[in-house]
């Protein structure tokens, strides 16, 4: 069991989270995010099979959003402030990107079955919805829009003549050549994959964009027992510890996986005291 499995489960026990509980999970978060870009700066530029490097680009991302939640976090040692926002929503945007991008990096990282190419058409089906999303926002710029349909063709071209796609079901093939899906998977399938109930995923995806937007749950009961004023109160520090939490177990989870594929990195995983930069000055590698 991880550290953030331990604190979970006793704050699950006590209930409502104290001063204390909340800087217990910002240690854990603190920590996963430490050994995570550590892990992430020591596999940079490695050689890997095309799913797996594009699954370390989805780990950057998570390592970046991971930063900026750490940063955010009302009494964080990341930033010197005189001032502490503990409204839940300094941390639901990067909550709600780990969550996503936590489904995304697993999906590249599993196992394909390479007898009908199924590695080939995952990274050919992510190149055609990078393409078509980027069609549609320089539709307006001719020489943009001419460069990015005869990308289209040649992707769509090429993903029909994948023997794993070739199988798929019609109507998932449509979708898919429409450029609206980036991964073969429904959500419910990527869900299942990592281990999560999709009642409790789902729970967590609204919450967390309820507050990452001006959406009715961020604003409605603003006024009751100081939530949302920014100012400390128990239900912005219940929200901000377990999402802190849960943030926490993603990037163990998607640190042990990097550490597995690239075993030879795994004593840079040192918890608070890792080596990366750049990052707090405790932390920066000693020259």
């Amino acid at each position: 069991m991880g550290r953030s499995e331990t604190v979970a489960q006793r704050l699950v026990e006590k209930g409502q989270p104290t001063r204390e509980d909340y800087q217990a999970a910002l240690e854990c978060l603190d920590e996963a995010v430490c050994e995570a870009l550590a892990v992430g700066q020591a596999q940079a530029g490695r050689m890997a099979g095309p799913c797996v490097g594009y699954a370390t680009y989805v780990f950057a991302r998570m390592c970046s959003h991971a930063t900026a939640a750490i940063r955010a976090a009302p009494l964080s040692r990341w930033v010197e402030s005189d001032h502490e926002e503990w409204g839940f929503h300094v941390l639901a945007c990067h909550a709600r990107a780990l969550l996503e991008g936590n489904l995304y990096f697993h999906y590249l990282m599993s196992p394909a079955d390479e007898d009908r190419e199924e590695g080939r058409a995952r990274i050919t089906l992510l190149q055609l919805n990078d393409c078509c999303s980027r069609l549609k926002m320089f539709a307006d710029d001719p020489a943009q829009r001419q460069g990015f349909e005869g990308q289209r063709d040649e992707l769509v071209a090429r993903l029909k003549t994948i023997p794993f796609f070739q199988q798929l079901a019609q109507p998932v093939q449509a979708q898919c050549l429409s450029g609206k899906k980036a991964w073969f998977m429904d959500r419910a399938q990527l869900v299942e994959m990592v281990g999560m109930e999709k009642g409790e995923f789902d729970v967590l995806w609204d919450l967390w964009s309820q507050h990452s937007h001006i959406h009715p749950i961020s604003f409605y009961r603003m006024e009751a027992n100081g939530r949302g004023s920014g100012l400390e109160n128990d239900a912005d520090r219940s929200y901000l510890t377990t999402a802190m939490l849960i943030c926490a177990g993603i990037l163990e989870a998607a640190t042990d996986k990097v550490v597995e594929v690239f075993p030879d990195v795994a004593a840079v995983r040192q918890g608070l005291n890792s080596k990366f930069s750049p990052g707090p000055k405790s932390n920066q590698p000693q020259l």
